[in-house]
């Protein structure tokens, strides 16, 4: 009879020492890939993270894609900023109303849905180019429904994260979700940036390869089956819940606070990628394969800045760990606008891309974690928004950079990557992170 007393006071809350024990060998029991990442051991998110790979391969392929036509097209940095324009606008303007869809549509369909407008966009550029008739109007009616695509795409996909993967594994999710993106950034560049370089493959080619990867994700997502009906949020209009999730984070100063020093500094350094076919052609006289390997350079540094946030950041001193991410950020972006080779300029890109990518993961992961999975859609709409006003930023730097120049330019907005950095000390919700 001693034996079963014994075991009776293990527990899940109480429990010294048994089941911490247990769950140590359970944990160091797994592959080193899912100790790393134990998010992968739910079936649905790792069908979900595997499938949407190939669209986010392609979104990098297409941004340089997009950005060497334009510039090929035009030569004017001015279009590659009015390119960029052209694909915020939509989702500065719908990007709320795609946080309340994803809180109320089942969120595989709107993926499903999504996805699929992007790759007919694709194909109908390719064919455009395939066939000569490529012009600059194009790219922005391309970008329009890119725009358009992603104001949905992103909310709904970030809010999926959180509904296949349970709390406890939720911070793992969205460090492999981040993972994957920076590695698509390594891959999707260089892929691009090759087949740009071959002849008979060229803007064409890329374009149609974009689209059949579109292709595989909507069929996989076709094989993802539901639980129940997705969205959470389907009782009142879509008014009523977009004014309630905004009241949601205006009474979280935390919330507030994480979202508005989350939004200046990528709003003022996160540009500097519109303006890399200038560097690569004008300043270093790369051409397309220099561009390809700068914009895998940020991807490789990226890469390593988003696993580095999933293996030391436990929960404390995140707020100082994102401050001296910031302030790397804009000094790296400085030194990157003034190298004077093109190797120096790929080194500080990859310092650029870690400490970017790092400082955007510390402030999507502590966004998440004081969040409630009801107002997941709407709380990283009004996250992912900054992407869209972006362009506000964009089109201005471009303009600058037509007339002063590239590096004098970036270098300026580096500075002020550092100066907003700072400032974020005064909002008091955030000096608490610690």
């Amino acid at each position: 009879m001693s034996a079963p007393v014994e075991r009776e006071p293990v527990s899940p809350v109480g429990g010294p020492d048994e089941p911490t024990l247990e769950l140590q060998s359970a944990h160091l029991s797994r592959p080193p890939l899912l100790r790393l990442f134990p998010a992968l051991s739910e079936g649905r998110f790792r069908l979900f993270w595997l499938s949407m790979m190939p669209a986010t391969l392609a979104i990098q392929m297409g941004a340089v894609a997009i950005g060497y036509a334009a510039f090929a097209i035009s030569g004017s940095a001015a279009v590659l900023g009015g390119v960029s324009l052209a694909t915020g606008l939509p989702m500065m303007l719908l990007g709320l109303v795609g946080g309340v869809v994803a809180d109320r549509a089942p969120r595989r369909l709107v993926l499903i849905g999504t996805q699929s407008t992007l790759g007919l966009g694709a194909t109908a550029v390719a064919a455009l180019a395939l066939t000569n008739n490529l012009a600059v109007w194009h790219l922005y009616a391309l970008g329009l429904v890119q725009g358009t695509a992603f104001a949905f795409n992103m909310p709904a996909r970030q809010a999926f994260i959180g509904e296949l993967a349970p709390t406890p594994l939720l911070r793992s999710a969205i460090a492999l979700n981040n993972s994957g993106l920076n590695f698509t950034r390594i891959a999707g560049p260089s892929l691009g940036g090759t087949l740009l370089a071959i002849p008979f493959i060229g803007i064409g080619g890329v374009f149609a390869a974009m689209a059949a990867m579109y292709c595989v994700v909507v069929v996989a997502l076709l094989r993802l089956r539901e639980r129940g009906s997705g969205g959470q949020s389907r009782g009142r209009g879509g008014w009523e819940q977009l004014v309630e999730g905004l009241r949601h984070i205006r009474a979280n100063p935390v919330l507030f606070g994480l979202l508005t020093i989350g939004f200046v500094p990528l709003f003022f350094g996160i540009p500097f990628q519109t303006l890399l076919p200038l560097f690569a052609q004008r300043v270093h006289e790369a051409g397309a394969l220099g561009l390809g390997i700068m914009t895998a350079a940020v991807g490789v540094g990226a890469l390593c800045g988003s696993v580095m946030i999933a293996i030391i950041a436990r929960g404390q001193g995140l707020g100082r760990l994102q401050m001296a991410l910031g302030v790397g950020f804009g000094v790296a972006l400085a030194a990157f606008a003034l190298s004077p080779t093109l190797v120096v300029a790929t080194i500080c890109l990859a310092f650029v891309g870690f400490t970017s990518a790092g400082y955007a993961a510390v402030n999507e992961t502590l966004v998440m974690a004081a969040t409630t999975s009801q107002f997941h859609g709407r709380v990283m709409s009004v996250y992912l928004l900054s992407f869209g006003l972006m362009p506000l930023a964009t089109f201005p730097q471009a303009w600058i950079a037509d007339h002063i120049g590239g590096p004098t330019t970036i270098t300026g907005a580096g500075g002020v990557v550092v100066l907003s950095v700072f400032l974020s000390q005064l909002i008091p919700a955030y000096r608490r992170l610690g």
